[in-house]
């Protein structure tokens, strides 16, 4: 358990905090059982589990019960890398949530140790208005391109398709703060991942100007990416970028398919495949 000398500095810690500001306290011999408590812009105090997208190991489902038992809820309870959290305004509560999550859902009972650190989500919050923007800016260069506004997918990013090829268009934070535009579609699934495989799309990204191949080992997808800056994308650049996306996929999907087994995408669009979509994206992690 926690005890009294470093609760009373971990009170001290969160009742400084300003609009944005965080304190996270961890375990040194358990890094990943970190709880964060962070000042919102309304300074209000959010107690919060991070999220664990892969390959970090996710939240078990006993986890999981113990935190909504105790009041702390997700925007998506089945995703890892969602946060769990719990709102209050008074810092009494929060760390008494913090402190409870720590012995009683993490079960450190006997805490000798821990490291406390501080950080600004400021940076977080400005980046999430500029994909904001950028998402309304793109919605309206998508509607005049095609007439009507962009179909969406399950992620909400905007699908956009070219002769038969599905092209998706994904507004994505940089580490930087900026935002980018990855553009891309799928070319094939169920390939055979193998290091000849890796050659080939290697030799083929050495000769194009525009647009990569990148591999999906895991769900054995091969897909075309490119990405652009989001605040400086034009309307042309981005019909230049999805045309040539697309063209690259229509050109190379069919004879991958025969050096490497699986089918092409457009055979799963059409239904004349038993095989599925790939279950994640690029930029997302596992890539390569």
């Amino acid at each position: 358990m926690v005890d009294s000398t470093t609760t009373d500095f971990i009170r001290h810690e969160v009742s400084r905090l300003e609009p944005f500001d965080f304190v996270a306290i961890s375990p040194v011999s358990e890094p990943l059982d970190v709880v964060e408590v962070t000042a919102d812009e309304d300074g209000r105090l959010v107690v919060r589990i991070p999220g664990r997208p892969s390959p970090l190991p996710e939240v078990p489902p006993a986890m999981r019960a113990a935190l909504t038992e105790r009041g702390f809820s997700s925007a998506d309870p089945a995703n890892p890398a969602e946060p769990w959290e719990y709102l209050t305004e008074a810092v009494e509560e929060a760390v008494a949530a913090s402190t409870t999550v720590m012995a009683e859902v993490y079960r450190h009972n006997d805490i000798e140790r821990l490291d406390i650190t501080h950080g600004s989500h400021r940076q977080e919050h400005e980046t999430e208005l500029r994909l904001d923007a950028l998402r309304e800016r793109i919605e309206k260069l998508l509607t005049d391109l095609l007439g009507h506004p962009p179909p969406t997918d399950s992620d909400g990013d905007y699908q956009y398709s070219v002769g038969d090829t599905l092209v998706v268009i994904a507004p994505r934070p940089l580490s930087s703060g900026r935002v980018a535009l990855r553009v891309f579609a799928v070319t094939n699934v169920g390939v055979a991942v193998t290091p000849e495989l890796g050659l080939f799309l290697a030799r083929l990204n050495f000769g194009i100007s525009f647009g990569r191949f990148v591999v999906d080992p895991e769900h054995q997808a091969i897909w075309v990416d490119e990405t652009l800056l989001g605040e400086e994308t034009s309307a042309e650049e981005l019909r230049f970028i999805c045309g040539t996306v697309a063209r690259i996929a229509a050109e190379w999907d069919e004879r991958i398919k025969q050096l490497f087994g699986g089918a092409t995408y457009r055979d799963v669009l059409q239904n004349r495949t038993d095989a599925g979509a790939p279950e994640s994206k690029p930029g997302l992690g596992g890539y390569l």
